[in-house]
């Protein structure tokens, strides 16, 4: 017993890396679907509704057997616990295999905001979060490699001043704060939850459901789901072999914000362009890389972590279009966050092909509340915390596993 007890803690890891790293295309559904959308820092709220499903006890422990649990990004951002949201889902994604439960964490738009450093939504209360003992030392050396860094591109015709003098110097240390610099080593490559973001998809199908942030435009090409989420996932790593050679090349500042960094290096592209300048630029593909970013799948506006169409365009607008994308997937229905409904709750569009799941989590951001939609074979149900489950209509075409049909992968 103890051998295979022994055993079983070994392989769990590397069972877990696995299923991480398994395809983003169809298979059979799961008995038991639990979706949850945007988090944003909503701790509490996260807890009293993982455990009002049955997917956590009052340890949070997970307690959900084989269910799969997917969160549809967006954990992040905006809410002072957005750490703690993070290594809960961290914790579960360890523990439910080991009851033959699934955690399936997708990357939303916050969360490659973080990797790249478009910081906007993390506010001074989450860095503190990041803050260690040696912060206000690691600010100080910060800011003398900064320093340090301005003054090599002195002659570079760039607009920012070193801030040098004391009033500059408050400002800069109000826009680094304690743990920023924790921070973003934690969201970099090689950090904490900078790796485990960089592990997960972007859009999986589940059965004949569709799970994604945004949404998935009818307009926008793309084969398969796998193929889609294959186009962010080499667009994360792009954007980080951009970002290597960037630094290594002494265009940006490691440290850089992701707007100073692109404002740095198109003067840099610049000057280096400049009549009289003809030493060779050897960065200049990664600059004109990252001066392209508005054409990036992860950043557009119709690629699969920032779209709003399903939320927002009229329906007779969408819908022929929907019907044949999802007809192209061997779908029957999308399920997707990022959109806040205006009703506050879990909302279906397209005649049920559409399930809208972001309903306002975090109070103080949007007034909202915690929802979740259960999926057991035909039957699909809105939970919210303190409130009575509320059945909805199952999409057009569904049909029960009991019936043998409907629910393999196509």
């Amino acid at each position: 017993m103890t051998t295979t007890r022994s055993l079983a803690r070994t392989l769990l890891p590397a069972l877990a890396v696995i299923l991480l790293l398994a395809p983003a295309s169809a298979g059979p559904a799961p008995s038991r679907v639990v979706a949850v959308a945007d988090v944003h820092g909503a701790y509490d709220e996260f807890v009293a509704l993982l455990h009002s499903v049955g997917l956590i006890d009052d340890a949070r422990r997970w307690t959900g057997g084989t269910t799969t649990f997917v969160q549809t990004g967006d954990v992040l951002d905006r809410g002072a616990r957005s750490r703690d949201c993070l290594d809960l889902l961290m914790d579960l994604e360890r523990q439910a295999p080991r009851d033959g439960g699934t955690v399936t964490p997708l990357l939303g738009n916050h969360e490659f905001m973080n990797l790249i450093g478009d910081l906007r939504y993390v506010t001074p209360e989450i860095f503190r979060t990041f803050a260690a003992a040696d912060s206000a030392q690691r600010r100080e050396e910060a800011y003398k490699e900064y320093l340090a860094f301005l003054s090599e591109h002195a002659e570079h015709g760039h607009a920012i001043a070193p801030p040098i003098d004391a009033a500059a110097r408050h400002a800069w240390m109000d826009e680094h704060p304690p743990g920023f610099f924790e921070h973003r080593d934690a969201f970099g490559p090689a950090g904490k939850y900078g790796e485990w973001i960089r592990l997960h998809h972007a859009v999986v199908q589940i059965g004949e459901g569709v799970f994604v942030h945004g949404g998935l435009s009818p307009a926008l090409e793309f084969a398969s789901v796998g193929s889609l989420d294959e186009r962010v996932t080499a667009d994360v790593a792009a954007f980080d072999r951009m970002w290597r050679t960037l630094v290594d090349a002494r265009v940006i500042w490691r440290y850089m914000t992701f707007a100073e960094a692109v404002r740095f290096a198109q003067e840099e592209l610049a000057w280096h362009m400049a009549p009289g300048h003809d030493e060779v630029f050897d960065a200049k593909p990664a600059v004109i890389r990252l001066l392209g970013y508005k054409t990036w799948i992860t950043v557009t506006a119709d690629g699969p972590l920032w779209y709003r169409g399903l939320a927002t365009e009229p329906e007779d607008k969408l819908i022929d279009g929907l019907k044949a994308m999802l007809n192209r997937l061997g779908a029957l229905y999308i399920v997707a966050g990022h959109s806040v409904v205006v009703s506050k709750e879990v909302t279906t569009r397209f005649g049920g092909r559409v399930f809208l799941l972001d309903t306002g989590m975090l109070p103080e951001a949007f007034s909202g509340h915690a929802s979740a939609l259960e999926i057991r074979d035909v039957s699909f149900t809105a939970h919210q915390v303190g409130r009575t489950p509320r059945s909805l209509a199952p999409p057009p075409g569904l049909k029960s596993a009991a019936a043998g049909v409907g629910q393999a992968a196509r």
